[in-house]
């Protein structure tokens, strides 16, 4: 009906590349992404203490302008941070519309993700001027 069966001795046909590496290696591809985030998280954990220094110079009147812009951007991906952790935590199957709500949000010009994991994926960042910019926002 469906043809001649293979003979066992026969090499049958190799599908493992249509398998995702997470689900061929899933223990290797969970340490990757956790070695990923903690690297990300480090590097938030390192702007946020430099937004805080800055803020207390501020306070006291010895921090330049830039010092300020740079110290506010970081306040604003500690704002995006914790609206990720809130989607996660209130959509269900958030894992899997994350990609879909960072990619449409970036077509319209909105930064869901805080500038250092933009800039580990490799992605432009706003205020840098040593690579491409995102769209700006409309006011």
């Amino acid at each position: 009906m469906f043809g001649p069966s293979p003979s066992p001795l026969e090499p049958r046909p190799d599908w493992s590349h249509l398998v995702p590496a997470v689900l061929r290696h899933p223990r290797a591809e969970l340490e990757a992404g956790f070695k990923r985030l903690r690297t990300m998280l480090v590097a938030e954990g390192a702007q946020t203490r430099e937004m805080m220094e800055i803020y207390g110079r501020a306070a006291r009147g010895q921090a330049s302008s830039s010092d300020i812009e740079r110290a506010n951007r970081q306040f604003g991906d500690l704002l995006r941070m914790a609206g990720l952790g809130a989607f996660f935590a209130v959509v269900p199957g958030s894992a899997l519309l994350l990609p879909l709500a960072v990619t449409t949000a970036r077509k319209l010009g909105i930064d869901l993700l805080p500038d250092s994991w933009e800039r580990q994926a490799g992605l432009p960042v706003d205020g840098e001027t040593d690579g491409p910019t995102k769209p700006k926002r409309n006011a």
